[in-house]
């Protein structure tokens, strides 16, 4: 019988099958300058492309800036240089072309909101206006940065399934449209709106406000709730800790050696992740909300600060309240863990 010679071999080498995500070639200096350049192409590309069928309904109650409007805030240069920082800034926070989408359609709703309710403003102009400035940002976005982990089906999160649902991100959606027609039904029938709007803006026609219904908000803040979902509730669910349960810390906390900045961020900002992602990303919308709809109401006839400036802190306030219901309903238990 032939004998068998054994032979001593080291363990085989194992070779990951995840693959390294490919990086942009494009040096980090060039793709804001791109994104820049790409925006106002496309901006200025589909503008001209619509407004052959459009009626300047926008340019008959805008004012036209003059010499002493060179510094003003809804002079060209005042709002070149906010689209320039909105696309640095965006880019900077590495969202995605979902997330820009959101922030444009948010940031732009109470602008649109305005223009149909007191300005008579046509239902297809508003569109056009609105969709245009989305894809402007978005479609540049969407070739030059890779999706979010939120928004990436591969990508492993914990909270998944809250994302995949239909049910959980279409109530969620209906959540915010709550909130956005009862702050805005409140504001109308109370009179709150008209302290800013009547007083401090050249309103043309209040008609259609008398006649304003819920059923009739709704149509015209539908996107704006999805949206508000997107931008402020699936960055919390995506936030979330992978593994549930506690690690313990590195090091402990101790008061009497611990600085200033220490001492604040342990009593101040102990939050979960998910609760710190939802706090930062409405913190963002609100400034992004705010500047957007100063600025763009400051270039309605008549307009003063005082009045744009109450008008957008509405918003404000209703996306504060929708990101308390969020804060509510998007506390899962951590020990939970889905089947």
């Amino acid at each position: 019988m032939a004998q068998t010679k054994l032979i001593d071999r080291s363990e085989p080498a194992v070779f990951s099958r995840t693959h390294t995500p490919v990086r942009s070639r494009l040096p980090a200096t060039l793709r804001v300058p791109i994104l820049v350049a790409l925006n106002l192409g496309i901006n200025t590309a589909l503008w001209s492309f619509v407004s052959n069928f459009l009626s300047p309904e926008l340019g008959a109650v805008s004012k036209v800036p003059n010499e002493a409007d060179l510094w003003s805030l809804y002079s060209p240069g005042a709002r070149l240089g906010m689209r320039v920082f909105t696309i640095w800034l965006t880019w900077y926070l590495n969202y995605d072309f979902y997330d820009v989408s959101a922030l444009t359609i948010l940031s732009n709703a109470p602008f649109a909101y305005l223009l149909s309710t007191f300005y008579d403003i046509s239902t297809l102009t508003i569109a056009a206006h609105v969709n245009i400035e989305v894809f402007s940002i978005a479609i540049p976005t969407y070739l030059l940065r890779r999706r979010s982990a939120a928004h990436d089906a591969n990508a492993k999160l914990r909270n998944r399934f809250l994302l995949n649902s239909v049910q959980v991100q279409f109530s969620n959606a209906l959540l915010a449209m709550g909130v956005y027609i009862v702050v805005l039904w409140a504001g109308l029938r109370t009179g709150f709106l008209n302290l800013f709007l009547v007083r401090f803006f050249d309103i043309p026609t209040l008609e259609f406000a008398h006649i304003e219904t819920p059923v009739s908000i709704i149509g015209k803040i539908f996107t704006a709730g999805f949206a508000a979902k997107e931008f402020l509730l699936n960055p919390s669910f995506a936030a979330q800790p992978l593994h549930s349960g506690t690690t313990t810390p590195t090091k402990l906390f101790d008061p009497s050696t611990a600085t200033l900045t220490q001492t604040v961020k342990k009593n101040v900002w102990s939050f979960t992740r998910r609760t710190r992602t939802l706090i930062q990303q409405t913190a963002i919308l609100n400034a992004f909300v705010f500047a957007n709809t100063v600025q763009r109401c400051m270039t309605l006839n008549g307009t003063e600060v005082i009045g744009a400036a109450g008008y957008a802190s509405v918003w404000v306030l209703a996306n504060a309240v929708i990101a308390l219901w969020y804060g509510w309903v998007g506390d899962t238990s951590a020990d939970y863990e889905p089947l």
